[in-house]
């Protein structure tokens, strides 16, 4: 039997973890758009990167649970309509959410992201050594 690490039916308590932290995210999305303004002016949210990352994480969140509502409610032949299973893969991208507040991890990311061209080469040479012991299977 091949021992499957993710499971496609977690215990509950992992929806009701999951409900209260998307609530949270939210209401700080919130907060910051009223307190910031959504598009208009210089320091608005949307003009920060770690920003519009987490509206688009927080906005593919919160339709993956009403795709999930409508999809619990809808007949089971109907096979129309929005699929939100394929949205579940963004919630992944949550914990990227405490980069945007942690001001020391920020640049940390940064620099990570801005050394990454320096290390090409380095990387290419990585991925042989796998692409090889791949194919010979050892």
């Amino acid at each position: 039997m091949l021992n499957n690490p993710i499971d496609p039916n977690p215990p509950p308590f992992f929806d009701e973890v999951e409900n209260v932290f998307l609530v949270l995210y939210t209401g700080e999305m919130l907060l910051k758009i009223i307190g910031l303004g959504f598009i208009m002016g210089e320091a608005s949210y949307l003009r920060d990167w770690w920003n519009v990352l987490d509206f688009i994480i927080v906005i593919t969140s919160l339709l993956s649970v009403g795709g999930n509502a409508e999809a619990a409610a809808a007949a089971p032949e109907d096979s129309g309509g929005f699929n939100a299973s394929s949205m579940r893969a963004f919630r992944v991208a949550r914990p990227l959410r405490t980069i945007s507040s942690i001001k020391g991890l920020k640049v940390l990311m940064s620099a990570l992201i801005s050394a990454l061209p320096m290390l090409s080469d380095t990387i290419i040479i990585l991925f042989g050594f796998f692409l090889t012991f791949a194919i010979a299977g050892t």
